[in-house]
């Protein structure tokens, strides 16, 4: 009996790994991974594809795996590094038959407070089975998810649509003028986020770490030092192009404006990028030379990242004082060919001077001939105001994280998210920074209304201030939301773009309301004398620019985030471009930024520049037309009807 009993033993042990093999799950769906490995959620299927005895699990559309590493570990691995120890997420237990119960998972990180530079650290991703038919429940769940996303986007942009053109069309010059430099403000930095997010992950995820020929075969990921010397080149180059270009075309004050307001903000992310770089290896690798009985290791990387704010700020004032340099040298001649070409030589015009005497007019006397060309702009002047605009954000971020790091101990940049949410103490922390940061802000302005502009310094000291206000804001706003609607993250994205628009708007108009109270602008008297400088220029005009590039910046982040989620999930649902998905997303982006110049130069820089009499003029013509129209009825010259019948 007992010999047949392990006779029998083959066979049943395989109907046993029969079972064992079905009983494996064939989908599996990961959530919960944010910031550069959010790319990680979504659905896998069981493949044909085998590392290390078994089966890889593929996401859907898109050319990633969950594989088994060669240290028996379960592992996220793309396509150029399937079959390695590398990974997006490496699994904590070892040797385990299913992803399932392979977690908690861990994610690369080259430095992070309370653990070691260059370590793995744990993650929220999860990993969950999908049951045998639930397929058809779980594809219904994402088509309601996507028709919410739609929904979504299609009633908020109705409502942004009608808010948009009814500012726009305004009576009143200030709302109509400021609602023209937001929208400018806004486009001016979504297309440089856009340009400069896809030409440095174009460089940094595929021409530098690919294997050649598609690449050069740097290690990936690519190293701090390669990465801060790579963006500190991109940066200077920014300043030499703003220079070299402001001198082309400085017969033409258009293309002057856009080498002041796009120029700016592309050297602003570049300049983030860089200075970003430079305080994430400052703070978490170079401090630790710097720690002694003093200083604590906390409070060496504190001030080692306030340091770094400061070495930024003098980064940007020597780089102002060799464009100046440059300017008297290289570029004190005008151009042999400018762009546009210079205008024609002004006509010489003979003026006669009539002398009379006792007896009548005598022969006309040649005087100097005058000359009545147009003066050209100053380019070095409409150069310096970009290199400050790009100085004025870069160094504002920069402040507004040295400042939450003091305690949330994290350097995210400006593309990731802090790994931790708000607590008590942190809002608290929050609001203090604020009200410091608005007393500050005011305080400036108080200064300047009373004893006088006071020039660059003081125009940039408060640019900067509430540049580091909206900075800090828009911190908070990330940290808050963070565990907000967690099982639809593209509805999330889409309300916050549209909630955040409207806010900006409204903060237009009620801004727009208290000066007029406070300046006695629109027949309105005056509340507050301290609005008004000593010479009796006002302020608001220089305030209110400030405020649109805030508000303009905030509006740009929000709508980031949309753009290149649509990218994102357009590539991966092309199977062609899914095999392709770093350079498509980034090409993608690329052409969406450049393709929005166009649309802005033509019609949002040119009403956003405009003078407030412009503004006032073109109303008045409007109202005009427009009482004309109502007038005039179609029907008034026509031949009364006979509605008889014989």
């Amino acid at each position: 009996m007992t010999s047949r009993v392990w006779a029998l033993w083959p066979a049943l042990s395989v109907i046993l790994a029969g079972h064992l093999v079905e009983a494996l799950p064939k989908s599996l769906y990961v959530s919960g991974a944010t910031g550069r490995i959010e790319v990680v959620n979504g659905r896998y299927d069981i493949d044909d594809e085998v590392q290390f005895g078994a089966n890889c699990y593929k996401k859907q559309h898109v050319l990633l795996w969950i594989c088994r590493d060669p240290h028996n570990l379960w592992s996220f691995q793309p396509l150029k590094v399937l079959g390695t120890p590398q990974g997006l997420l490496i699994s904590t237990q070892k040797g385990s038959d299913s992803p399932l119960r392979a977690g908690p998972w861990r994610e690369w990180q080259e430095e992070i407070p309370g653990y070691r530079a260059g370590s793995w650290i744990p993650t929220e991703a999860k990993v969950e089975d999908i049951p045998q038919g639930w397929g058809l429940d779980f594809e219904n769940m994402r088509q309601v998810t996507l028709r919410q996303t739609v929904a979504g986007m299609l009633f908020g942009s109705l409502i942004l649509s009608m808010l948009v053109l009814g500012l726009l069309s305004s009576a009143d010059i200030q709302v109509r003028s400021y609602s023209y430099r937001l929208l400018s403000c806004w486009m001016t930095f979504l297309i440089s986020f856009l340009l400069v997010r896809g030409i440095w992950d174009l460089l940094t995820l595929q021409l530098l770490p690919a294997p050649p020929p598609q690449g050069l075969g740097f290690a990936y990921p690519v190293k701090p030092g390669i990465r801060i010397v790579l963006s500190f080149a991109i940066f200077t180059s920014c300043y030499c192009v703003l220079n070299f270009l402001g001198w082309k075309v400085q017969y033409s004050r258009p293309r002057l404006m856009v080498l002041k307001t796009l120029g700016a903000h592309i050297t602003a992310c570049w300049g983030i990028v860089t200075f970003t770089t430079i305080q994430h290896e400052a703070v978490f690798a170079a401090s630790c030379q710097f720690e002694g009985p003093l200083l604590s290791a906390e409070a060496t990387r504190g001030v080692i990242c306030f340091l770094t704010v400061i070495a930024a700020w003098c980064t940007f004032a020597i780089y102002r004082w060799a464009s100046l340099g440059a300017r008297q040298e290289l570029f004190k001649n005008p151009p042999t060919a400018p762009w546009p070409p210079a205008p024609p030589a002004p006509v010489m015009q003979t003026v006669a001077r009539v002398e009379r005497g006792c007896l009548g007019a005598s022969a006309p006397v040649p005087v100097m001939p005058t000359f009545s060309a147009p003066k050209p702009p100053n380019w070095g002047i409409l150069v310096d105001e970009g290199e400050d605009e790009g100085a004025v954000v870069t160094i504002g971020f920069l402040f507004a994280q040295a400042i939450i790091f003091c305690r949330a101990g994290e350097l995210p940049g400006i593309e990731s998210s802090y790994k931790r949410g708000l607590d008590s103490l942190t809002w608290l922390f929050f609001l203090i920074t604020l009200l410091v940061l608005a007393v500050i802000f005011f305080g400036i302005l108080a200064i300047r209304s009373k004893r006088g502009p006071g020039g660059r310094p003081g125009k940039v000291l408060q640019r900067t201030c509430a540049m580091t206000i909206t900075w800090v804001l828009y911190r908070a706003a990330c940290r808050s939301t963070r565990t907000m609607f967690t099982e639809n993250r593209e509805l999330s994205l889409v309300i916050a773009s549209f909630f955040v628009t409207v806010t900006c708007f409204v903060i237009i108009v009620v801004t727009d309301k208290i000066l007029d109270k406070a300046m006695g602008r629109n027949s309105t008297p005056a509340r507050f004398s301290w609005f008004h400088q000593s010479s009796g220029v006002h302020l608001s005009e220089s305030v209110m620019r400030a405020v649109n590039c805030c508000l303009g910046l905030v509006m740009a982040l929000s709508w980031q985030l949309n753009v290149e989620e649509s990218v994102q999930t357009f590539v991966e649902s092309e199977e062609i471009l899914s095999e392709h998905l770093v350079v498509s997303k980034c090409i993608f982006c690329i052409l969406l930024a450049l393709g929005m110049i166009l649309p802005w130069r033509r019609t949002l820089l040119p009403k956003s520049e405009m003078r407030e009499s412009s503004h006032e003029e073109e109303i008045q013509h409007e109202l005009l037309e427009l009482e004309k129209a109502e007038s005039s009825s179609p029907d008034s010259n026509a031949q009364p009807v006979n509605t008889s019948y014989a």
